[in-house]
């Protein structure tokens, strides 16, 4: 009996030591395939750090609204792509105003109408200014199926004047 007292606490001792080491690990992310299918996805890398959507606090981590408001004054398409980790409380979003984008098309990032906009926030906003660089790349729009793919980066800078690259973007979504 002395002999199996020492080989429990032994085995009691790894358990603990392996459910602690369980309970910190770090979260670790992959981006997303490029893909054209409607997959859903989004990802990409800030200041070389993966970023990908997660839901939380009973809400979607991403979605995408793509809608035309007529013709005239306030009219036009409009996309808005914002993806959020609800965990980390940290997000990335694609937006245009009046712009109907196309397939095969490249876009400069400009924050102003007719162009798309992006941004990064964590705990504030890191727009895309005018002076930095930023493309977005349109690598599908399936009107028909309502599928729009494409790829994006950036620069991001925020109101004191610090910068977070974006790079490596990729979205496959359906609107």
């Amino acid at each position: 009996m002395i002999m199996k007292r020492p080989s429990f606490l032994l085995f009691a001792c790894l358990f603990c030591l392996l459910l602690s080491a369980a309970h910190c690990k770090k979260d670790h992310f992959e981006l997303p395939p490029e893909t054209t299918t409607g997959a859903n996805t989004f990802g990409c890398k800030v200041n070389g750090k993966v970023f990908v959507p997660r839901d939380g606090n009973g809400q979607p981590g991403l979605y995408c609204q793509y809608v035309y408001l007529g013709e005239g004054e306030g009219g036009g398409w409009f996309l808005n792509i914002p993806a959020i980790d609800w965990r980390s409380d940290d997000g990335v979003g694609i937006a245009t105003d009046s712009l109907q984008v196309e397939e095969g098309v490249t876009y400069d990032f400009k924050n102003q109408k007719g162009f798309p906009q992006a941004f990064y926030f964590k705990s504030e906003k890191y727009l895309k200014r005018d002076t930095a660089s930023g493309k977005l790349y349109i690598t599908k729009h399936d009107k028909y199926n309502r599928i729009l793919s494409g790829t994006f980066e950036f620069v991001g800078t925020n109101n004191s004047g610090q910068s977070v690259n974006v790079t490596e973007g990729r979205f496959d979504i359906i609107y």
